[in-house]
């Protein structure tokens, strides 16, 4: 299975377990539903169920149909190949797991990332034009904690962790996207041997997108008068990509069986999350799909620092890639990077001066939530949701802005950044670019 990962800083890659559940698309609904009926018995005792898979476990069996039609299936012995004697299948991919693109540490209120004058992007610019009342940021992540920095800025969000030894929570799908922790215990999920605290990945990408403004307590989101959709698809060891190809579909405004609708379609929806590949047809199905619906995509380039066309979503067709870059507006060393990056934004430094990094709302509870308070973080997962912010912006001012249109208006107006191994079209700009729109308007 495919798992995401939170743009934290991308960790080395670590052996994956074989593949159990794989996402499969079919030429028509027909085949669709012959297969999903074919691999869906009638439901037989546990005892039952365990001896046919030992007669067969190269049988695929249904699991769910996603938003955009394709198939979740699950098989024993994880060969995708019994998928061929299936009619009308066009494509089967494994349903990968995604992990944070960040790394957390100590706090130290400072927002260079806004207002430097090399490296910020001349946010109080923009904040002439609009703060962002009116529109809406979906942060797809591992949830939200409370946090003061927080309150009042969220519309209903959801849960699509469906694995619920994963969710911690104690079931699987669900209306509460509440933050239940992603610690790490020696050896877990097969990257560390050490253990690992919760990184409250979510929360942090949503204070830099959208936290209040003027409240006393220490920071200020990009767009701090819009609002929040948080929708949980990270948990323990990642996201599954099947849970986040329905999330982008719910967020945008369409519809997932057995999901109740969300309350509008986000303006924003930002991926500070990756698995390193090329990007998946059932994941550019979606993406496509929440870009017809209105809905930018916007996703952290990878900090592997490596060609940014070798990690998905972030390479897939139409998606907004964020690099990154440091205080000195130099691409910062671990930022992914080439033509596959749209622009770039302040990730941070990562280096011994975490001042140089992002500040923004966490929770201090090492593996549960315990307090609200603030750290220092760095990573693509960082700069995304500067430019998410900036996005809603751009819709705060001009709701009928189309997605091609913010595109490139945030293209074209970054400024020059020094990236020997290309970031796009620069650094972010978010007061040149609501400008532009402002002119634009009629």
């Amino acid at each position: 299975m495919r798992y995401l990962v939170p743009c934290f800083l991308l960790l080395a890659a670590m052996p994956a377990p074989a593949a159990t559940r794989f996402i499969v698309r079919f030429a028509d609904q027909a085949s669709a539903e012959a297969a999903r009926v074919a691999s869906t018995p009638p439901a037989p005792s546990a005892r039952a169920r365990r001896a046919a898979r030992l007669v067969d476990p190269g049988q695929p069996r249904h699991v769910a149909t996603l938003a955009t039609g394709a198939q979740l299936f699950d098989v024993d012995d994880g060969n995708p190949a019994h998928f061929v004697r299936l009619p009308g299948v066009v494509s089967v991919e494994e349903d990968r797991m995604a992990r944070p693109f960040a790394l957390p540490d100590p706090l130290y209120p400072r927002q260079w990332s806004l207002h430097d004058a090399r490296a910020g992007i001349d946010a109080n610019v923009a904040w002439a034009r609009t703060r962002g009342a009116g529109a809406l940021v979906a942060v797809l992540d591992s949830g939200i904690t409370a946090h003061p920095e927080l309150d009042g800025q969220q519309v209903p969000g959801y849960d699509f962790v469906s694995d619920a030894d994963r969710a911690r929570d104690g079931d699987g799908r669900d209306a509460d996207p509440r933050d239940e922790g992603d610690w790490e215990d020696p050896g877990e999920c097969g990257r560390r041997r050490a253990a690992a605290p919760s990184t409250w990945h979510g929360t942090h990408v949503a204070g830099l997108a959208v936290a209040r403004r003027g409240n006393q307590l220490g920071i200020v989101g990009v767009a701090p008068e819009a609002k929040l959709m948080p929708v949980r698809v990270l948990a323990a060891c990642g996201g599954r990509l099947s849970d986040i190809i329905d999330a982008i579909a719910w967020a945008s405004g369409g519809h997932v069986p057995g999901v109740p609708a969300a309350s509008r379609r986000a303006d924003a929806i930002n991926l500070s999350l990756g698995l390193e590949g090329a990007c998946g047809a059932a994941l550019g199905d979606a993406i496509a799909q929440a870009r017809a619906r209105g809905s930018v995509v916007v996703a952290a380039a990878g900090n592997e620092s490596v060609a940014a066309t070798t990690f998905a979503p972030g390479n897939c067709p139409g998606v907004v890639a964020v690099g990154a870059l440091d205080r000195r507006a130099g691409q910062a060393w671990y930022s992914n990077h080439g033509a596959g990056v749209t622009l770039a934004a302040p990730g941070g430094a990562l280096a011994r001066q975490r001042i140089d990094d992002l500040i923004s709302a966490v929770d201090q509870g090492s593996r549960t939530p315990w307090r609200s308070v603030f750290r220092y973080m760095a990573g693509t997962s960082m700069a995304a949701p500067l430019v998410s912010g900036t996005v809603a912006l751009m819709r705060s001012l001009d709701p009928d802005l189309g997605v091609d249109e913010v595109a490139r208006h945030l293209v074209d107006n970054a400024r020059p950044a020094r990236c020997p191994k290309g970031c796009g079209a620069g650094l972010l700009d978010a007061g040149a670019t609501l400008d532009a729109v402002a002119q634009g308007r009629p």
